[in-house]
């Protein structure tokens, strides 16, 4: 799980523009797919933007923003690649993973990670054993980004949350076997 929420962060560094890649079921799955591959990629690039000047360093968006979407998330993911010249290593690992373009995935990338905050939010938001102050907490950080997730999206995700649960759980195992993991 901290491998998709670095991937998150990463995403969160971003600026605007436009791409074209619903969620699928194919696409999900090549997503799935690519993310043992993508994972120390990204973690790399993480590291690179960290030490770039802060003049340098793309912007972040706000998930509150009224233009937090996944196509601007990818964007900025994508001209964040360009800034640490990693952008071909992340089309290598598109074109392995079955994505035609680094935009494809990275947008592939950011609706899955976009619906699954939405997610989370929705669940915190009606659980009743939730504090006040931490509904508020989430409200302020995430805004109501549950409302930017389209209805394909919601449904794709809805009807391959237990592949996704199931890489997730594989992911933090992995982890936690990793050499010099806690």
């Amino acid at each position: 799980m901290g491998r998709w929420l670095a991937g998150l962060g990463l995403a969160m560094m971003a600026v605007l523009a436009q791409a074209d890649a619903p969620l699928t079921d194919e696409r999900l799955e090549n997503l799935l797919g690519a993310m043992d591959e993508l994972q120390p990629v990204m973690e790399q690039v993480g590291q690179r933007l960290a030490t770039l000047p802060p003049e340098e360093q793309p912007p972040r968006l706000d998930p509150r923003a009224e233009d937090f979407d996944p196509e601007a998330m990818a964007e900025g993911m994508s001209e964040a690649l360009d800034e640490v010249d990693a952008y071909a290593d992340v089309q290598r690992v598109a074109e392995n993973n079955g994505f035609d373009s680094v935009e494809e995935l990275l947008e592939v990338q950011a609706r899955v990670m976009m619906g699954f905050m939405a997610a989370t939010q929705e669940a915190m938001m009606k659980n009743p054993n939730v504090p006040e102050q931490a509904r508020e907490k989430m409200n302020q950080q995430f805004g109501n980004i549950a409302e930017k997730v389209s209805e394909n999206d919601r449904e794709v995700l809805q009807r391959n949350q237990q592949k996704i649960m199931e890489f997730m759980q594989a992911q933090q195992q992995k982890q936690m076997q990793a050499p010099g993991s806690n």
